[in-house]
C-alpha cells in the first residue's frame, strides 16, 4: 500500500492570486492533510509568512502541517555560499518562529539543494526534506540529477548518495522527466502520479499555492484513494520511517 505525501508551496506574496483557501477546501473533501511550506527569501523574507499569518493560517486545520521553504535567490542571483545558505536558513527558521511555528520540514525552491546544506538543515531542527526530483527536467532544459528515488538519508559530501545524515531525503516523484508538481495540470502530471503508485512505496507530490490546480489535485487524491494508498505529512512520514 502506498503512502502519498502532498506538499505546497506557499509562494504568493506579491503574485496578486493565492489558492490556498481552494486547496484547503480539496483537502477538506477528502480529509487529507497536507505539508505547507511557507516560502523565505533574501530579499523580502516577511513576506509570505506576513501573508499566511495574516489571512490563511487560521484556515489550514491543525492536523496539517506547516514547514519552511527557501529560495537562495537574491536581487544580485544565485546565492552559491554554503555559509550565506545556512544563514538564510537560520534567518527562515527565525521568520517562521515569530509565528509560533518550529518548521521541521524543508523544500528549497527550484529543487535546489546541496550537501553543503545537510548540516545547517538540522542544525535549524529540519527532519525532512521534499526538495530532490530525480532525472526531471525542467521548462529551460535543465536537468536535475538522477538519484535515489525513494527515501534515504543521504551523505554529508553527496546529496544524491545513501550516507549518515539523520535528515530525511524525500525524493518528489519523477516519470519520463516529469516532476510530480500538480501545477502541471493532471494531463501531464497523472502519469507521473500512475506510474509511481504502481512502482513507489512513498509518492511525494507538489504544488503551489500560485496556480489553478485544484482539479489535479482532486485527480491525484482520488487516484491514490483508488491505489488504496494512506495519505500523510512529510514529518509524520519521517517519523514512521524511523520506528
Amino acid at each position: 500500500m502506498p503512502t502519498v505525501v502532498l506538499s505546497v508551496d506557499c509562494v504568493a506574496a506579491g503574485a496578486g492570486k493565492c489558492y490556498a483557501r481552494e486547496i484547503v477546501r480539496v483537502a477538506e473533501e477528502f480529509t487529507i492533510p497536507l505539508t505547507w511550506l511557507i516560502a523565505v527569501n533574501q530579499a523580502s523574507p516577511m513576506a509570505n509568512v506576513t501573508m499566511y499569518h495574516t489571512e490563511y493560517l487560521h484556515g489550514i486545520p491543525a492536523w496539517h502541517e506547516v514547514g519552511l521553504a527557501v529560495s537562495f535567490q537574491n536581487g544580485h542571483g544565485y546565492i552559491a555560499d554554503p555559509k550565506v545558505r545556512a544563514d538564510l536558513l537560520r534567518l527562515g527558521k527565525d521568520v517562521l518562529k515569530q509565528c509560533h511555528i518550529k518548521p521541521t520540514a524543508f523544500r528549497a525552491s527550484n529543487h535546489d539543494v546541496m550537501a553543503d546544506d545537510v548540516r545547517a538543515l538540522e542544525d535549524i531542527g529540519i527532519l525532512v526534506d521534499a526538495s530532490a526530483c530525480p532525472g526531471a527536467t525542467d521548462s529551460h532544459d535543465v536537468r536535475w540529477p538522477d538519484g535515489e528515488r525513494d527515501p534515504y538519508h543521504p551523505s554529508y559530501t553527496d546529496i544524491n548518495t545513501h550516507g549518515d545524515a539523520s535528515l530525511l531525503m524525500v525524493p518528489l516523484a519523477t516519470h519520463n522527466g516529469v516532476c510530480g508538481n500538480l501545477d502541471l495540470g493532471w494531463e501531464k502530471v497523472g502519469p507521473v502520479v500512475e506510474s509511481a503508485l504502481a512502482a513507489r512505496e512513498v509518492v511525494a507530490l507538489t504544488l503551489s499555492d500560485v496556480a489553478q490546480n485544484t482539479d489535479a489535485l482532486r485527480a491525484a487524491i482520488q487516484a491514490g484513494r483508488a491505489a488504496g494508498a494512506r495519505f500523510t505529512t512529510l514529518t509524520a512520514l519521517a517519523a514512521g520511517l524511523r520506528k
